[in-house]
């Protein structure tokens, strides 16, 4: 009787699943589920540390571009050294140095990141613009310059003539005999094509050449200016350290002292900047060129003598070639990474801590250029 209510293996029809099954079936679920998950997660780390990664490698291939191209820029329509160059004449009071490297730079977590201690370089030349102007008199501390009207080159606009003639910038003047002269600019008048000098021009007197000649017609002109690269933190972010690019003023006592100017970002979270292998021309007599390779500056002052800083023992004349490292960051320091620091100055470097309190370590990417310097090879300086 009421055999309808069951099956053939008399099972009734309506029954659910026991509880065994259902607990198997949820332990199966979780772990299916914890699988994707962890799945997802290791896919979503990875690609967010790829994706880092190659942002650290996007700034350091920037700034590396950007230092390779003012290194190389270094003592174009300008000098590599004041002191030396005899076409410098009369000598400013400043020692203007084509190129000059200095232990400096700020490094984030400095008791964590030994053995960190970033360079910096600073440059003098002409970077904003590499044109030559003509003067069409000088008179005093006032420079009026050549226009289209005199067959000339001149700045099309006020903005393009305001970005060039800027004050605190060096105007060189080039005289027939081909001396030169460094004054500061003090102002620049775009409508009357007048530049204003913080100082008299000096004035030849023969026997005596150095100096503006006659009344200034026709002389050579051209800005030069000192930047200096070094790493600069971030206030905004913890632990963020930026490639920066500081434009000098000119008109200090010494270039030591100089004052920025101005400050521009360069690179986002760079970790170190190295100067090393300096390739240095070691005949004085530059007849036959003798090409000596250093590793570091220590071995340049150890082995010849010379330094490529601010001391009167400097020859920054006879630098040929230098390479330089550049070494980046990921954004985030991956927890995954064990952070180990860096066993010397000479060491690659690997890892970098960002926060101490933080797990893991921030990955890195270094990148490295040898740079010519075609100009101080040009001027051929003793």
């Amino acid at each position: 009787m009421f055999s309808w209510l069951n099956d053939r293996d008399g099972v009734p029809r309506d029954s659910g699943l026991t509880l065994v099954e259902l607990m198997v079936a949820s332990t199966v679920s979780m772990i299916l589920i914890v699988s994707v998950y962890s799945i997802y997660s290791i896919s979503a780390r990875g690609f967010r540390v790829q994706e880092q990664t190659m942002g650290a490698m996007q700034q350091a291939r920037f700034g590396l571009g950007q230092l390779q191209r003012d290194i190389s820029s270094a003592g174009f329509l300008a000098t590599p050294n004041s002191r030396a160059d005899s076409n410098v004449c009369p000598k400013p009071s400043e020692y203007l140095p084509g190129i000059v490297f200095a232990t400096g730079g700020a490094v984030a977590n400095v008791t964590s990141n030994t053995n960190v201690y970033p360079q910096q370089i600073t440059l003098l030349g002409a970077f904003w613009n590499p044109t030559l102007y003509f003067t069409r008199k000088i008179t005093g501390n006032q420079v009026v310059l050549q226009g289209a009207e005199d067959g000339a080159p001149f700045p099309q606009t006020r903005e393009e003539f305001d970005q060039i003639f800027k004050p605190k910038r060096f105007l060189r003047i080039v005289n027939a005999d081909q001396f030169e002269t460094y004054v500061p600019i003090a102002s620049a008048d775009y409508d009357n094509r007048q530049i204003t000098l913080t100082t008299i021009a000096p004035v030849a007197s023969p026997p005596n050449y150095c100096g503006v000649q006659g009344f200034g017609v026709g002389l050579e002109v051209n800005v030069v200016g000192v930047i200096r690269y070094t790493l600069q933190t971030d206030p905004s972010e913890t632990g963020k350290v930026d490639l920066v690019r500081q434009e000098l003023d000119g008109t200090n006592a010494s270039l030591d002292a100089l004052m920025t100017q101005s400050t521009v970002r360069i690179a986002e979270y760079v970790a170190d900047l190295q100067f090393f292998d300096f390739v240095v021309d070691t005949d004085r007599t530059r007849r036959m060129p003798v090409q000596q390779q250093y590793a570091t500056l220590d071995d340049i002052v150890s082995s010849s003598g010379q330094q490529l800083d601010l001391t009167g023992n400097a020859r920054p004349q006879d630098l040929r070639f230098v390479t330089v490292k550049l070494t980046t960051r990921t954004r985030d320091e991956d927890e995954s990474r064990v952070f180990i620091p860096r066993t010397g100055v000479d060491k690659p470097l690997d890892q970098y801590e960002v926060d101490a309190a933080m797990k893991g370590a921030a990955s890195t990417v270094s990148l490295a250029v040898r740079v010519g310097l075609p100009s101080f090879l040009v001027r051929n300086v003793k």
